[in-house]
């Protein structure tokens, strides 16, 4: 784990790894730059095309607070199947960070969003120089933090490759939303208060002092904009989908505060989120 205050080498002695710098008295960090861009061949990165398929849309993806996991590992994998190639990548890894418990505990959404975003914004231009896929024909996707990532990248990178963006349950913190015109989908589980302070405090409708507008009243403001944008709600569902079956979750965040709430999904769930999300893609890549 980098020192707080410090700016270490990595491992490999190569690399400068961020900034930790202390954020209140509770244990968490922010980060400060410079941070890590996409690299092609770092061992995290996985560039995948479907066999036999010329010129399949790609997703690009970003993870969520935890690093790159095995619930990230299933959303790939359910684009895979339905015929789009893929591009994955841990920006934890590359920016030096291997610890994946101390950065989802211990660092702000801010932290690790910029980290995220620093690689985010080099894969989406690796899938528009693309040869071995339809790179005009980007879909963005994203969960948690990297939800967020992906909602601030349809409005920041102006890129007319991008055809649509699914961001699963985007955190209520960090980056700010801007105006999005790309045909955009926000699923969350019904049951999703991810962090909040009680059993109504859900995600998309909560404000912070540094994020004070909340998803739900961004989306509302596009919508009256007449934005492609909007949510799809699940029952029977709380944060982050595809984290396993239905259940109640303690989480801790830095050094003092624990919060209990419903993770994964309930049966069917799942296979409705994969009809609904290649549905609405499809839907947009076809036209």
């Amino acid at each position: 784990m980098p020192t707080p205050g410090a700016n270490p080498e990595t491992a490999s002695g190569d690399s400068i790894v961020p900034t930790l710098e202390p954020v209140g008295d509770r244990g968490f960090f922010g980060l400060s730059g410079p941070f890590a861009t996409f690299d092609p061949a770092h061992p995290s990165v996985e560039i995948w095309t479907p066999s036999g398929v010329a010129g399949a849309p790609i997703v690009v993806y970003a993870h969520g607070g935890a690093g790159y996991r095995d619930d990230d590992r299933a959303r790939v994998e359910m684009f895979r199947r339905n015929g789009f190639a893929t591009i994955s990548f841990d920006s934890y890894e590359m920016n030096g960070f291997t610890d994946w418990i101390f950065v989802s505990r211990r660092i702000t959404n801010r932290g690790k969003q910029d980290m995220i975003w620093g690689v985010l914004r080099g894969a989406v231009e690796h899938a528009a120089a693309g040869r071995v896929w339809d790179a005009g024909r980007i879909v963005l996707y994203g969960g948690s933090n990297g939800g967020r990532v992906v909602l601030h990248a349809g409005a920041e990178l102006a890129d007319p490759n991008i055809k649509a963006i699914v961001s699963e349950a985007p955190a209520a913190t960090g980056y700010e939303l801007g105006d999005l015109p790309i045909p955009t989908i926000i699923p969350f589980g019904a049951l999703d208060t991810w962090a909040g302070r009680s059993e109504t405090d859900y995600v998309w409708t909560r404000t912070y002092p540094s994020s004070p507008i909340s998803i739900e009243a961004w989306v509302r403001s596009l919508q009256e904009k007449r934005r492609p944008v909007r949510f799809i709600f699940y029952e029977n569902a709380g944060h982050l989908l595809f984290a396993g079956p239905l259940r109640e979750v303690t989480v801790r965040r830095g050094a003092e505060i624990a919060f209990t709430a419903f993770e994964g999904a309930g049966p069917g769930v799942v296979e409705r989120y994969e009809r609904d999300v290649m549905s609405f893609v499809r839907g947009i890549l076809e036209r």
